[in-house]
């Protein structure tokens, strides 16, 4: 009895599965139907997505290689200008910015190597252009292009003293977050792919870190407080829209974060 109890079991176990599996394919067969209705009485165009990031710097021929881009179609009506519609366009470019998943490749994201603006940059009269080099998320994440403007906040530990060393108030030091240059214009826009540094046994890890190149006008006074808190403090830049008027902020500390 106990055998004849086993086997049903067994038995059940397996129509289970089974019954499992059609289900599956069942609800499989009736999405892919639900993606050609919703298909029919479309025009749709070939494009070209990302099935995983592309990590701006990252070559076109490299990310098609290594399997990056896959060739789908979708209606229309929801293909952004420019979309490529061949890999030759992006042969030979790098990607400007980081390319996310299932986003539409679109062939402005791709620049060529080095590439210049206009075969120079347009410094007007009495500015200079000073390039520096941010992470992605100070960069604001690689939406930044050469046209636009940004703000410069700064964060670090300040701490009010006097001539002779001594503390002036030490309710005033401490972790102060404010803006130090407003409404910059943006000149150029590089990126680049650093490799992660040689470990002790020799070996590199494959991961490597993206960074983004930003080319500034401004003025050489502006050009010295930017070198010095580009290497003394944590900067942050934001991207301001079209004719953003400069703030008036008190800057942020403890005791006003909250204000």
């Amino acid at each position: 009895m106990a055998a004849v109890s086993m086997s049903r079991r067994t038995v059940a176990l397996i129509a289970a599965v089974v019954l499992a599996a059609l289900g599956t394919l069942v609800l499989i067969s009736y999405v892919n139907g639900l993606e050609d209705d919703a298909l029919k009485g479309q025009e749709t165009l070939n494009v070209f997505v990302a099935k995983d990031t592309i990590v701006a710097g990252v070559s076109g021929d490299t990310a098609s290689g290594q399997g990056l881009i896959t060739g789908t179609q979708v209606p229309a009506k929801f293909v952004p200008e420019g979309a490529i519609t061949s890999l030759q366009e992006i042969a030979g470019k790098i990607a400007a910015v980081d390319i996310f998943q299932d986003e539409i490749i679109v062939g402005a994201r791709f620049v060529a190597p080095g590439s210049a603006i206009g075969g120079g940059l347009p410094i007007p009269a009495g500015k200079q252009a000073v390039s520096i080099q941010v992470g992605a998320p100070a960069g604001v994440n690689g939406f930044i292009q050469p046209g636009n403007q940004v703000s410069l906040i700064v964060n670090f530990d300040r701490k009010f003293v006097d001539r002779a060393g001594q503390s002036v108030d030490s309710r005033l030091d401490g972790p102060f977050a404010h803006y130090l240059l407003q409404n910059v214009d943006v000149l150029a826009v590089g990126t680049r792919v650093v490799a992660a540094a040689t470990q002790a046994n020799g070996e590199t890890t494959a991961a490597d870190t993206a960074c983004c190149i930003l080319t500034l006008s401004v003025s050489p006074g502006q050009a010295e407080q930017l070198v010095w808190a580009i290497n003394n403090t944590q900067p942050y830049f934001t991207l301001l829209p079209k004719d953003a008027p400069a703030v008036r902020v008190p800057g942020r500390t403890a005791t006003n974060l909250f204000n």
